[in-house]
């Protein structure tokens, strides 16, 4: 995600931040000589200087991460969602006595008000990764194949581990009906729950 979030602070998020939210221009009697600051590389990540919320800012990351997650999430849902009914969905299923009427309407309103939650509950790891704090590696010449084939195996174990349990603790009589219970409203699944149920 760290590579996501500086290609769109490059080409997208300095520019919005610097419209919204301006950094007021520095008294002429404050400003410094700046011949005597190293040149940097175009390869260097600097933080914007033109916004009042650097790059490095904690509450820019946290904004800019979510719209990248939401509006990411929203054009996968929508693109595969749109490819599959329109190619392998079985309109045949919409005349089904358990498929209700305007389901599908419904299933997108239902998935279009849980995006910004997922996100939301997301956002703490896109963080912490990009703040350094994952055992991320950049190249597999630092562990090895061995270890590279390993985390791939724990990290597929964990996330199945802990997706069970999550979804153990959403049937929970006490949070059931409050969070979990429009999952189970489909009887007669149309397309666009399958993919949601997918992504």
């Amino acid at each position: 995600m760290d590579v996501i979030l500086e290609l769109a602070d490059d080409y997208v998020f300095d520019k919005a931040y610097a419209y919204m939210l301006p950094h007021p221009p520095i008294p002429q009697s404050l400003k410094m000589n700046t011949t005597s600051y190293p040149s940097y590389t175009s390869t260097t990540y600097l933080p914007s200087t033109s916004s009042l919320l650097p790059r490095d800012s904690m509450l820019r990351q946290c904004i800019s991460l979510y719209t990248i997650a939401l509006v990411g999430a929203l054009i996968l849902y929508y693109s595969l969602c749109s490819f599959s009914y329109f190619l392998f969905f079985d309109k045949r299923l919409e005349h089904h006595p358990r498929f209700l009427k305007n389901q599908i309407s419904m299933e997108i309103k239902s998935s279009m008000i849980a995006a910004p939650t997922i996100g939301l509950l997301t956002l703490p790891w896109f963080l912490a990764e990009v703040r350094g704090k994952s055992l991320l590696y950049d190249s597999v010449d630092e562990y090895g194949w061995g270890f590279m084939a390993l985390s791939v195996g724990l990290y597929m174990f964990f996330n199945d581990f802990f997706i069970y349990w999550i979804h153990r603790l959403e049937h929970h009589p006490r949070i059931y009906k409050y969070i979990h219970k429009p999952h189970h409203k489909w009887i007669g699944k149309s397309n666009s729950t399958l993919c949601f149920d997918m992504c």
